[in-house]
């Protein structure tokens, strides 16, 4: 099994993330928040949001392989507390480090803290239609397709079509 640490996001973490985003025109592809450049103000600004007392409307974590580097992100996000739903999101950031693991096992932990900790829901994960590992490794950790949403992304000057899948904390597989 893969193994792979999930720590809450830290001003330590801050320049190996802006490192390791560097390349965001590749890392565009997937999604926000990889668009434009990240900053150091938008990683505070996620941490700060999580500093209480109050329930937060995202929370942001790291996955740092065995070797203690970053490898990716991991979050809870949008969190409509009334509904107890949120959306997941992941990224690895280096084409190197994808297809070994590390989703999965930040997908699985990101839902067991969601689910657990949080007493969420429902999870939502948006894709974009074009990233299809990021779709089936969604859907092998017990996720649903349940629509697209048609031209929702901009990329390259073009729109693109994300697709809505979801799990419930009662969801068996």
């Amino acid at each position: 099994m893969t193994t792979v640490s999930f720590r809450a996001l830290t001003d330590a973490h801050i320049p190996a993330i802006l490192d390791a985003c560097s390349n965001w025109q590749e890392l565009a592809q997937y999604g926000p928040p990889y668009w434009r450049p990240r900053s150091s103000a938008e990683l505070q600004r996620k941490i700060a949001a999580t500093s209480g007392p109050r329930p937060a409307t995202e929370y942001t974590f790291v996955l740092v392989d065995e070797n203690a580097q970053l490898v990716g992100e991991c979050s809870v996000h949008g969190i409509d507390w009334r509904s107890r739903v949120a959306q997941i999101g992941i990224c690895i950031w280096s084409p190197v480090d994808r297809g070994q693991g590390f989703g999965s096992v930040g997908v699985e932990r990101m839902m067991n803290w969601g689910f657990g900790h949080l007493g969420l829901h429902r999870l939502e994960a948006w894709i974009l239609t074009t990233n299809q590992p990021s779709r089936a490794m969604f859907e092998r950790c017990g996720f649903l397709h349940e629509g697209t949403l048609r031209a929702r992304y901009l990329y390259n000057g073009k729109h693109h079509d994300v697709d809505v899948l979801s799990r419930l904390a009662d969801s068996s597989g």
